[in-house]
Formats: structure tokens, C-alpha cells, sequence
């Protein structure tokens, strides 16, 4: 296939706003339709191994210059993973069918896939999130195939466009070193053991005197996940409070909430809809969808702001950047800005000023949020391992136990083995929130330098971070974290900032 660079560049927007649309909508629970296959057909060209040669090709010729190489990159990024996404194609459809469709076996009902998701964190009865994990758990493992099928793709992709393995691949169009991040991953769940021990023993009891951590007790993954809403607090954190919290604090930093309409926030309870929040970016930077499935607690306020920081950053990229600075940025950079978001409810201050908390409830909040994140800090770093042999080996079927017992290790509770092609995101985006960990801890030190300890509710602060989104476009995190902290992205470093915290 002979296509231009430009050709290649003009059709970006159009095809991402397509697949962009189908998610919002299918995350929404708006429709259960999930017509992938239709949004490749109308663009062959950015599936096809040649776009992907020609791109490499124009980025290694002399006369390209600096700027011109960085957005070619992000470009060759951006079509691996459609070379990929484009042989898996039917699977994706085939597993949003699956989901959206076949119910759930729980006990002695049925319900629906992403119902169930919902119900299994937030159910007060240990004996009901029992029945649903396993319910889940049995679903995923008896509908293992569409599942399998996505991440054989991965290879597949990768000896399609020459590369020994996907790994070798992702190094390559990504620069990152996957080897060193994975050998980070085990430094900071050695040194974060102990710590990570006490604050679970403490949030197993709160909700059952009874829980303890493995390997001596019997606590269970879905008791995790309920811990981590801290139903103890519900009553300080609810759901009518959330949302007006949220939009008087941005209004305070100096955002205005939804971007000048650019920012569009779907909070309604809806049946089908998906459990984990999400931004959708139909286009960026003009119309950016914030779906969230808002309930009372910790958890959610916590994705709310996630979430928000994310669509912000979308929202003040410049309208006349390139389509690879406004589109295809590096999602490290962007889910750093996000955890700077979610981050400011390791305050205790802001819990008092922005929920009217009294000073035991705001302490009690803020040292769950630091254990909330230690948590998917943990999760990751055992995650990224299990990913890398996953890749290199195929998805089979021992592998579950391999999964099991890693994030049984990292979280001290029981993790069912069903879930181990489910809990792997695509084109080994858990790197990239891994990065973005590490990227934050050091926007977190430029931010209090610049701003001072109270920077979470200082206009200029808001005022420095909108300056930034809108020079953000073709930055990598090395270049970012160095601007930022002077040095290489820390996972330490990170992990180092939750430990203090869980110790105030």
C-alpha cells in the first residue's frame, strides 16, 4: 500500500473521533452495540504494517529535523498499536459483546457483567461480594478465548513489523526501558511491605474484626477492594457532597469546570455502565467526555478527580497544535497530571476545607487515600511482570496461577486466577501508569517549591498547571520528569511520598 505521511496524518482525527465515540457510548451504557470492526474498514491505512515502515523510514532520514522526528515518533507509537488493534479487532468486539451481554451466574441470579463489577467493591455483606467475585471469577474463566485472542495479537503485531517480541517492540516505538521499570517494580514492593502490612490489617478490621492479611488470614480480595471504600466513613463522604466539592475546589484553582463547555460530565447512574471511570476524548481539545459511575465514599471521590485532571489537561491543549501533540501525547504525562488531581486528598487540609470534615475524619480520609494508591502502586508493580511473561509466552493457562499468586503476594489477600487475562490493559499501558506514578512525585516537589505546602488550593497553581497542559504535546516523561525533579521518573521516590503519608 503506497500512502502518504500526510494522507496517514489527515485521517487521524476523523478515525479517533469514530473509535472515540464508540467507547464513550458503550462506556456509558448507552448502547450494548460495539461496532469496532466498521471504524477499522473506513480506515485500512492506519492498520497496515507499511504505514508503520514508512513512518520508521521518514524518522531515521537525515533531513528531518528535531521536531518533525518527535511527532513522527509519536506517530510510530500510535500506529503499533493499531497494527495490533487491527488483528484483534473481532476479539475486541467478540469481549464487548460478552460483556455487555451474557449475565453473570451469581448464586442463584443473573446480572449483568458490569453490574456486578459495580456491586462487588460497595455490597456490605462479605457472604454477597463473596458470591460475586466468584461468580466473576468462574464468568472470565469459562470465557477465556475473545480474551486470549487479544493478547495474542500483541505478538502477532510485533512479528509483523519485524520485531523479535512485543516487548521489544513497545522498547522501541516507546523508548521506555521495560526491564528497568519491572526490576523498579520489586525494589518499592520490598521496601513498601511493612507499611502496606499495618494500614491493611487496620482497614481489613474496620470492616471485619475478624479479616487478616495473608499469608496467617483468610481476607479476600473483593474484602480489599470494600476496605478501600472505607464504609466506616461513608457517612463523611457522600455522594450529594462529592461532586459540589470537586467544582468549588477547581473554581478556587482557577478552572473553570468544565473547560468553556469543552468538558462534558456524565455522572448518571445508569444500568450497563461501565464500573471504572473514564475520559472519553472525541476531540481534542474541544469535546471531552468524563463518564463516572459517582456513589458515596472514598474510592469515588478519588476516580472523580482522577478523572477530572485528565480531562482538564485534554481540554487546554492548544486548538492549533499538530494532530500528534493534541491526539497522540505520551499517556505517561497526562495520567501524571491526573494522579496530581486525585493526589491533593493525601491533604488532610483539603478534606477539611472542601467537605467541612472535622480534623479526626479528614486525617483518617487522607491516610486511606495514601493507602488506596499504595495499593495500585503495589498492584502494578506486580502486575508488570506477570505482563512482560505473559507477552513472551502467550496466554496460557498456567499463567493464571502465576498472576494469582504475584498479586496475592503484593496485595496479602486472595486473588481469584480467573481474572488473569481481564486484569492486563492493552499495549502494556500499565507502564504507563507506572511512569506517570513516578512523573507525579516529582510535579508534586516543582509544585510545593513553586507554591508552597498549600499549592492544592493556590489560583497560581492552577493558573502554572494550564501553562503547562498547553506545552505538554510532544514531551516523553524523561524529558517532563527532568524539567520537573531534575532527574529520572523515581518509583521510589513515589513510593517514598505514600509511605510518609501513611505514617503522618
Amino acid at each position: 500500500m503506497d500512502i502518504s505521511i500526510q494522507t496517514l496524518r489527515d485521517k487521524l482525527e476523523p478515525f479517533l473521533y469514530q473509535v472515540g465515540s464508540l467507547h464513550y457510548r458503550f462506556g456509558a451504557g448507552l448502547t450494548k452495540e460495539f461496532p469496532l470492526r466498521a471504524a477499522f474498514a473506513n480506515f485500512p491505512e492506519l492498520g497496515e504494517p507499511e504505514s508503520f515502515l514508512a513512518v520508521r523510514e521518514a524518522i531515521g532520514r537525515k533531513a528531518t529535523d528535531a521536531l518533525e522526528r518527535e511527532r513522527l515518533g509519536l506517530l510510530l507509537e500510535f500506529l503499533a498499536g493499531q497494527v495490533e488493534d487491527a488483528l484483534c479487532v473481532d476479539a475486541a468486539q467478540a469481549v464487548a459483546a460478552l460483556e455487555a451481554g451474557e449475565p453473570v451466574a451469581v448464586g442463584g441470579e443473573r446480572m449483568a457483567f458490569h453490574d456486578a463489577l459495580a456491586q462487588l467493591a460497595r455490597s456490605p455483606m462479605r457472604e454477597r461480594r463473596a458470591v460475586l467475585e466468584q461468580g466473576l471469577a468462574d464468568f472470565l474463566w469459562e470465557h477465556q478465548d475473545p480474551y486470549a485472542r487479544l493478547r495474542e495479537s500483541a505478538s502477532q503485531a510485533a512479528a509483523r513489523l519485524g520485531y523479535s517480541s512485543y516487548v521489544a517492540l513497545r522498547e522501541a516505538v516507546s523508548g521506555d526501558g521495560l526491564m528497568a521499570l519491572a526490576a523498579q517494580c520489586e525494589v518499592v514492593l520490598r521496601q513498601t511491605e511493612d507499611a502496606y502490612r499495618d494500614v491493611l490489617s487496620y482497614a481489613l478490621k474496620k470492616v471485619d474484626p475478624s479479616l487478616r492479611p495473608l499469608p496467617g488470614g483468610a481476607a479476600r480480595k473483593h474484602d480489599l477492594q470494600h476496605a478501600l471504600t472505607a464504609p466506616w466513613l461513608a457517612a463523611h463522604y457522600r455522594r450529594e457532597d462529592l461532586m459540589p466539592a470537586t467544582l468549588r475546589w477547581l473554581g478556587e484553582m482557577g478552572f473553570d469546570p468544565y473547560a468553556q463547555g469543552r468538558i462534558q460530565v456524565d455522572s448518571e447512574e445508569r444500568a450497563g455502565k461501565s464500573p471504572r471511570a473514564f475520559v472519553a476524548d472525541l476531540q481534542v481539545p474541544n469535546d471531552i467526555r468524563l463518564v463516572v459511575r459517582l456513589g458515596s465514599g472514598l474510592t469515588d471521590a478519588f476516580a472523580l478527580l482522577h478523572e477530572f485532571g485528565r480531562a482538564m489537561h485534554l481540554a487546554h491543549l492548544p486548538k492549533t497544535a499538530s494532530v500528534e501533540e493534541r491526539r497522540l501525547g505520551d499517556p505517561a504525562v497526562s495520567e501524571a497530571y491526573a494522579a496530581s488531581f486525585d493526589h491533593v486528598l493525601l491533604e488532610p487540609a483539603w478534606h477539611k476545607r472542601y467537605l467541612r470534615l472535622p480534623d479526626a475524619v479528614a486525617q483518617d480520609g487522607a491516610r486511606l487515600v495514601a493507602f488506596s494508591n499504595l495499593v495500585l502502586l503495589r498492584r502494578y508493580c506486580a502486575r508488570l511482570p506477570f505482563e512482560l511473561a505473559l507477552y513472551e509466552r502467550g496466554p496460557l493457562r498456567p499463567l493464571a496461577e502465576a498472576y494469582a499468586d504475584r498479586q496475592a503476594a503484593a496485595l496479602m489477600v486472595g486473588v481469584p486466577k480467573g481474572f488473569y487475562l481481564y486484569d492486563v490493559d492493552p499495549h502494556l499501558y500499565a507502564t504507563r501508569y507506572l511512569t506517570a506514578w513516578a512523573l507525579e512525585a516529582g510535579l508534586h516537589g516543582q509544585l510545593r517549591t513553586r507554591f508552597n505546602e498549600d499549592y492544592w488550593r493556590n489560583p497560581a497553581t492552577g493558573r502554572w498547571l494550564q501553562e503547562s497542559f498547553a506545552q505538554s504535546g510532544t514531551e516523553r516523561a524523561p524529558a517532563v520528569a527532568k524539567a520537573w525533579a531534575g532527574t529520572a521518573p523515581s518509583l521510589e521516590h513515589a513510593a517514598k511520598r505514600l509511605v510518609e503519608a501513611l505514617n503522618r
